[in-house]
């Protein structure tokens, strides 16, 4: 996730005394590294998630793909666990090794969006095709490549204000409405506020 920030700004340690958020465009973000390795946190996950995830908000978890630990944690209590993927063989090989319990496909709650696909690759291709018919409707969304995400990222803007005819940004905004279906996030009242159904 890219929110525009310059390297010069510290993103706040989440659940730090006093440590307020960086704000963008509405969206607090804090990182927390350090407090899911906290040995008090997975006891605190287990007996006040509602106090440390506030229900009233939508909680995004950037969860590492090593840290095991903390997605086998949190997943039994998410709305929805978004497994991104590269239409690469490197990629695709670590589909077997998401759970040792069941396989990719069976996973409760669990989705799919297959980012940078390029048509003119022949791999590309055939390992979207691959993701599509393996997955059906697990596959929420698919992002082509677009060079402009790079140039935003270099520029350290957001695509939106970079690149507003990226087919790149149309795809993330079909993926946004994907994910607001799938987890029952329904406008409320007011422009800034937000209704969401079934578990926080």
């Amino acid at each position: 996730m890219h929110f525009g920030f310059m390297p010069a700004q510290a993103v706040p340690e989440w659940g730090a005394g006093g440590g307020e958020p960086l704000v963008a465009f509405g969206v607090s973000v804090l990182q927390g590294h350090g407090q899911s390795r906290s040995a008090a946190f997975a006891a605190r996950v287990e007996s006040e998630l509602d106090r440390i995830f506030d229900s009233g908000h939508v909680w995004i978890v950037d969860v590492a793909s090593e840290d095991r630990h903390l997605l086998e944690l949190l997943t039994p209590r998410c709305a929805l666990h978004i497994c991104p993927l590269l239409p690469t063989a490197a990629s695709l090989a670590t589909l077997n090794r998401l759970s040792e319990t069941a396989p990719a496909m069976k996973l409760d709650r669990t989705v799919f969006v297959l980012n940078q696909l390029d048509d003119r690759q022949k791999l590309s291709r055939h390992s979207h095709s691959f993701v599509r018919d393996l997955f059906g409707d697990q596959l929420l969304a698919t992002i082509r490549r677009d060079e402009a995400v790079n140039e935003a990222l270099a520029r350290f803007e957001l695509i939106s204000k970079y690149a507003p005819t990226s087919a790149a940004l149309q795809d993330l905004r079909l993926f946004a409405d994907a994910v607001e279906e799938r987890i029952g996030l329904t406008p409320a009242t007011g422009e800034a506020n937000i209704e969401v159904t079934g578990d926080a």
